[in-house]
């Protein structure tokens, strides 16, 4: 076995593992004596909602990613955005930090004809399109709620600050970036050389140049959306509306438990809340993390008896659901794509 399949198969086997213990303690929360009662009191229309909004998740990442393509390469094909989303969410979710999800992007853009410069600058603007938007929609609805809930979520308020610092540096970095690129660059360099003093930043050596890279890219996506305000407003809108259904599934499965007393805002920041604290953390798709966060800044919404059977519903739509879909489809378009090159065929023609 060569290292890039041992690599794949301990991946797979930690994103197993993962599963299985996560899976376990949710399962061992439950109280098994409520099963049919839980089952009869849960409004199956508001867990039809809760599907529901996780398609249209699903299906506004491909149309975004369609009104990208067709701006910077005109395709014969109206439905690749979507086959890059789907594709993506899978990789997004058996991959840390989500880093699988771009390179197979861009390689399926490039079996389209399209040219990997463009295919790249085709990426990375819609991951910076969605990092951006996503970044100043959580920091809007933290500070605006933190003295609110800086007391009910004290322990977990720690990594809420620092999911939002990391994201927050980010976005400013990338921004200073376009005033002064070359500023900017030398900053990083004189970061990384003094993190090396440090054992635990080894990893960093002869990362200049991607730093490089990273940022150079960064200011070229945000030039071109700066040119093209139409799109940037279009992305942006349709950008906001998809961050709103995810971040509205706790809501949906409260009212299936026939709960009141809170409001759709109040349980959008709580799964805010829950989003920025588990972000930093490596593992593929958060799984693990996204339970044990649930468990507990959820725990004064939902009933001690039924926060177990939250914490399995909200799994199964945040990770399970979208993992199956995009698992079957990104199987199918893998067996389809190899016929087409065992065959010579090119999948679509570029125009």
């Amino acid at each position: 076995m060569d290292n890039k399949k041992k690599k794949t198969f301990l991946r797979y086997v930690f994103l197993l593992c993962l599963m299985v213990i996560t899976i376990y303690l949710v399962l061992k929360s439950l109280d098994i004596s409520m099963l049919s009662s839980v089952i009869a009191m849960v409004k199956k229309e508001y867990l039809l909602v809760g599907g529901v909004v996780i398609l249209l998740y699903i299906i506004l990442e491909g149309i975004i990613l369609q009104i990208i393509i067709n701006e910077q390469h005109k395709l014969k094909s109206s439905f690749v955005g979507f086959k890059l989303a789907i594709m993506g969410f899978y990789y997004n979710l058996v991959t840390p930090f989500a880093s699988g999800s771009q390179p197979i992007q861009i390689y399926v853009l490039s079996k389209y004809k399209v040219p990997l410069s463009k295919a790249t600058g085709i990426i990375t603007n819609k991951t910076i399109l969605y990092q951006v938007v996503i970044t100043i929609y959580c920091t809007i609805f933290i500070f605006m709620n933190a003295n609110k809930l800086k007391y009910d979520l004290r322990t977990v308020m720690p990594f809420v600050m620092l999911g939002l610092a990391v994201n927050l540096f980010t976005f400013i970095i990338g921004f200073l970036a376009i005033i002064n690129t070359s500023k900017i660059k030398e900053i990083g360099h004189k970061v990384v050389r003094y993190l090396l003093k440090f054992k635990l930043f080894k990893f960093l050596e002869s990362k200049e140049e991607k730093i490089d890279s990273f940022i150079e890219e960064y200011t070229e996506s945000i030039k071109f959306f700066m040119k093209n305000k139409k799109l940037l407003i279009i992305t942006v809108s349709l950008t906001i509306i998809q961050i709103s259904c995810y971040f509205s599934v706790a809501y949906w499965i409260y009212k299936a438990f026939n709960l009141n007393g809170h409001s759709f805002i109040y349980l959008m920041t709580l799964q805010v809340y829950l989003y920025m604290a588990i972000s930093p953390i490596p593992t593929p798709g958060n799984i693990g993390a996204n339970e044990l966060a649930f468990f507990t800044i959820f725990k004064r919404v939902f009933p001690q008896t039924l926060l177990g059977y939250a914490v399995f519903l909200y799994g199964g739509f945040m990770y399970y659901l979208i993992l199956i879909l995009s698992g079957i489809f990104t199987i199918y378009s893998h067996y389809r794509m190899d016929k087409k090159m065992e065959s010579g065929k090119i999948s679509v023609e570029a125009t």
